[in-house]
């Protein structure tokens, strides 16, 4: 078994989350909560990226995640993607720069609520608001929301004991 490209790759991310994980073992117990958190996922993935492709017994052509995004290729690309399809949609400079303002106003609108309401509003009413101007149905829309919202909570509310950022307009109404 020769190490290719892709195994000195993944040998960086278990090194890197690896590292990470080291460091915050001498943080104290609250400040080492958020990245022990993040990183042992990370770890665990890369761990297992790493074995995948060490014994390179993955199929050619379509894999697990590519059939997982697919939808999601085909409503970015506009067009239906297949899998051994080869060319991409080129796209023109018009439609490159539309869609860079497109995101940068989802993400100024996203920064924006928090700042207003705070974390643990923005994040239902960004979502509820994002999936159904990109016309996603009501139901899958309020599941995702309640879903992050949820788990956000969870992982720094409750996991952390934390206080997230409540913006402006909730201590006002709390304090009326």
């Amino acid at each position: 078994m020769k190490l290719q490209g892709k195994h000195y790759f993944d040998i960086f991310w278990i090194l890197f989350f690896g590292g990470i994980m080291i460091t915050a073992f001498g943080y104290r117990y609250k400040a080492r909560l958020i990245p022990m958190v993040v990183t042992l996922p990370c770890l665990a993935f890369a761990i297992y990226r790493f074995i995948v492709d060490l014994r390179g017994k993955e199929e050619e052509g379509a894999t697990g995640e590519d059939i997982l995004l697919q939808g999601i290729k085909e409503k970015v690309e506009g067009v239906s993607v297949g899998f051994k399809q080869k060319s991409r949609m080129k796209l023109t400079a018009a439609e490159k720069r539309r869609r860079l303002l497109d995101i940068s106003l989802w993400i100024l609108i996203f920064l924006g609520l928090i700042f207003t309401v705070g974390f643990l509003y923005a994040i239902p009413i960004f979502t509820v608001a994002y999936m159904r101007i990109k016309r996603e149905s009501w139901v899958l829309s309020v599941l995702c929301a309640a879903g992050l919202w949820v788990g956000v909570y969870l992982a720094f509310v409750v996991g952390t004991r934390s206080y997230l950022y409540e913006g402006l307009l909730i201590p006002l109404l709390r304090n009326q």
